[in-house]
């Protein structure tokens, strides 16, 4: 990614070149540093993207269309292009705020009261009113999160290990794998997989992770639903499980989603569908999440700064 300056009819724009790759072509587009070229920027971002989504479907399971891919890989490209074009620190206090949002709104889901304003009190120390052991847990999920952003998920054990620093002082069993079979579902709907298959099953989860041949944005997707079908410990799954969702979105390269914190039944009731039929309308909501999230979180966070 390289900035230069151009002159053109007496004006001078910084434009940004981005090399870019399709199979094993590498192609660049020049893109333009000026809020009044948005438009031409999204016309180059929305060509690339099409290509790209050709691309995939030829070559990749998808599971999505091309339409819906080429949406996907816009958002990816914009996010890719200008938010690496940001200096590090404002790099770093859009992540802040992405942590605070997805953590807030992760641990809504599973009933906390805490709030991004409770969220961003706790991270500058001021006094709140929330029982300590969601304090502790929003301040233990933050600092899994950013360990497991700087480590690769290849083994069994990292599953119990990230599992305990995670829950540690808050649930019994933190790090444990479940001794007896559970359930999923607010009634129960969905049987997951026994005991004395965890270890097979999450080793299985993982080979499957590094398939070449699937859609990288519909790797992560599979990836949550095989471990929630899992279901390895008795309790924490799904805000773990979220958790490796969005760290592996961000690593494959795409903007990571946030769940909203009513969005419990919702995705209860898609996750209980692939458990007892393998249907994806899991991967269907996850579309819908990242394309709302990257156009009112990302975009506009990285426009403020860019702008």
């Amino acid at each position: 990614m390289f900035l230069q300056k151009r002159v053109i009819n007496g004006i001078t724009y910084t434009y940004l070149d981005h090399s870019f790759r399709i199979g094993k072509d590498i192609k660049k587009v020049s893109l333009i540093l000026d809020q009044n070229q948005q438009d031409y920027n999204e016309k180059a971002i929305e060509k690339i993207a099409a290509a790209r989504a050709t691309y995939f479907i030829k070559n990749f399971q998808t599971y999505f269309s091309e339409e819906e891919i080429t949406q996907i890989e816009a958002e990816k490209l914009f996010y890719q292009i200008f938010f690496n074009s940001l200096e590090k620190k404002f790099q770093e206090e859009i992540w802040d705020e992405y942590l605070r949002l997805f953590l807030a709104n992760s641990m809504e889901l599973e009933g906390s009261t805490i709030t991004p304003q409770l969220a961003e009190n706790i991270d500058n120390k001021k006094k709140i009113i929330l029982p300590e052991a969601e304090v502790q847990l929003y301040n233990n999920s933050k600092n899994t999160f950013k360990e497991m952003m700087s480590a690769e998920l290849r083994s069994v054990i990292q599953f119990k290990q990230f599992h305990k620093q995670m829950y540690d002082e808050i649930i019994p069993d933190a790090g444990n794998f479940k001794k007896m079979s559970n359930t999923f579902g607010y009634t129960e709907k969905a049987k997951t997989i026994p005991p004395e298959e965890i270890r097979l099953e999450l080793k299985n989860t993982l080979k499957a992770y590094q398939n070449k041949g699937v859609y990288p944005f519909l790797k992560p997707l599979l990836f949550h639903l095989n471990y929630q079908k899992v279901h390895p410990f008795t309790d924490g799954n799904s805000r773990f499980g979220r958790m490796i969702l969005v760290i592996q979105m961000f690593k494959q390269g795409y903007p990571p989603l946030i769940f909203k914190g009513d969005m419990s039944f919702q995705i209860r009731e898609t996750l209980v569908e692939y458990i007892n039929r393998n249907h994806l309308d899991f991967c269907r909501l996850c579309l819908e999440q990242y394309l709302q999230t990257s156009k009112k979180f990302w975009r506009p966070m990285i426009k403020k700064y860019l702008y």
